[in-house]
């Protein structure tokens, strides 16, 4: 089955279960939707969500620097790969909040002259700071939901509690055995009973332990440049939190920190569900998490779509760097066959 074909699949399916949510809740609700996003209010979400762009921009950066031993400004213009690449994270991948880095570490090594190394490995290590932060942020949300509410069943909790619980071991394991300098993937590799030498002897193995290297050496917690690494999600998330607490009070005139970070963990699921955009997801997780919480059905689907708004926001502007991006390696390819043919 082609990317494409995949890709497709996940859109129809988003596209029903989203389809389904609007009858739930009444397809007017896409005009209220469009009127809050239009006014001053929807001003500050598409303002917090430009914020929260541009700190990812500088972690990344931070990052990169680190690696190379560069200085910052070599890699002005590193905004254009980043919402570039987030266009294409959030629009032309099955999951809204995964998919695009091997563009983005593609588009890096290209602009910049970098090995695969260097670019993959800046764009593992700036993910990694932010789906530490984003599972922190999402495991307790849903805690909440599950302890706050009492509406559903102790199996339901247990399983929820079991499954996070699994995702915060797998989260410490691999940052302990960073802290002590051990390799997580040859860990893995000994547990099935594969040998190190098998990896390194093969076409792409050398490159992925040299890549986990990388990792171990810069996510060590002994070491400055990881907290300041962390510290760059843990604010950007900060700010993801507070644009959900700000569209509550919108839509509800009031807000509980509690119900705000109940809604926003539970609708953080929606990156993670296989459908492009969250499309259906995050009106079905909206839904759930205000219904949940004795609030407005319809305002946890006006909630979903005014987020995607802001989000695409994002990806108009990186749609525009996209193809600059697009017509400049494919203006290189081109000056690059006609040097070979006058020589």
């Amino acid at each position: 089955m082609s990317k494409i074909t995949k890709l497709l699949i996940a859109f129809i399916v988003g596209l029903l279960i989203f389809i389904f949510t609007m009858k739930i809740v009444g397809w007017k609700r896409v005009e209220e939707a469009l009127n809050l996003f239009l006014s001053f209010k929807g001003l500050i979400i598409v303002g917090i969500t430009l914020i929260t762009a541009l700190i990812a921009v500088f972690k990344w950066k931070f990052v990169l620097a680190n690696i190379t031993g560069d200085g910052e400004d070599r890699f002005k213009g590193l905004g254009k790969i980043y919402f570039a690449g987030y266009t294409i994270t959030y629009l032309l991948t099955p999951m809204a909040g995964f998919g695009g880095e091997p563009f983005k570490a593609y588009f890096v090594k290209k602009k910049y002259g970098l090995d695969w190394r260097k670019s993959i490995s800046s764009v593992v290590i700036e993910r990694i700071f932010d789906w530490t932060v984003f599972s922190i942020f999402t495991m307790t949300g849903v805690l909440t939901l599950l302890f706050y509410t009492r509406v559903f069943s102790n199996k339901m909790i247990f399983l929820a509690v079991f499954l996070i619980g699994f995702l915060f071991f797998l989260l410490s394991f691999f940052y302990f055995k960073a802290l002590k300098k051990e390799s997580t993937l040859v860990w893995i590799l000994n547990l099935v009973g594969i040998k190190r030498e098998k990896i390194e002897n093969s076409k792409n193995g050398k490159i992925i332990l040299e890549i986990e290297e990388d990792l171990i050496n810069f996510l060590s917690l002994k070491k400055k440049q990881f907290w300041k690494g962390i510290s760059f999600s843990l604010l950007r998330y900060i700010l993801l939190f507070l644009r959900a607490i700000f569209l509550i009070l919108f839509l509800t005139g009031e807000v509980k920190l509690t119900q705000g970070l109940s809604i926003y963990g539970l609708t953080n699921i929606s990156e993670i569900f296989p459908t492009p955009a969250g499309l259906g997801a995050l009106e079905a997780t909206g839904i759930l998490s205000f219904k949940v919480l004795g609030l407005d059905m319809a305002s946890g689907t006006i909630f979903a779509m005014v987020l995607r708004n802001a989000n695409i926001v994002l990806c108009l502007i990186g749609g525009v760097f996209l193809v600059k991006i697009a017509i400049e390696l494919t203006g290189k390819k081109i000056w690059g066959l006609v040097a070979k043919m006058k020589q």
